[in-house]
């Protein structure tokens, strides 16, 4: 199965980094936290998103040493498929 993540949520709507994303809106309307993607990735689910020009990017789960882990996008060669291009709620 998989989930189109439609808008993100930061405490701060200048937050400049994938990292500061709290929860993510889904494409039927549904929240979920940050917290509960990172699982359900790392379970084999997928998530992506949908560029304005209608490229779908998978998004993929980061687990540093001193942090919480988080999500982004795979790498590729632009930054308008980043998650933070999304609309906030």
């Amino acid at each position: 199965m998989s989930y189109e993540i439609v808008k993100v949520h930061t405490d701060n709507s200048f937050d400049t980094d994938e990292s500061d994303i709290k929860k993510v809106q889904l494409s039927d309307g549904s929240e979920e936290t940050v917290a509960q993607v990172v699982n359900f990735i790392d379970q084999n689910l997928e998530y992506y998103f949908t560029s304005r020009e209608g490229n779908k990017t998978e998004v993929e789960t980061v687990h540093p040493t001193y942090r919480d882990p988080y999500i982004r996008t795979k790498a590729n060669q632009t930054t308008y498929d980043n998650l933070l291009s999304l609309p906030r709620f």
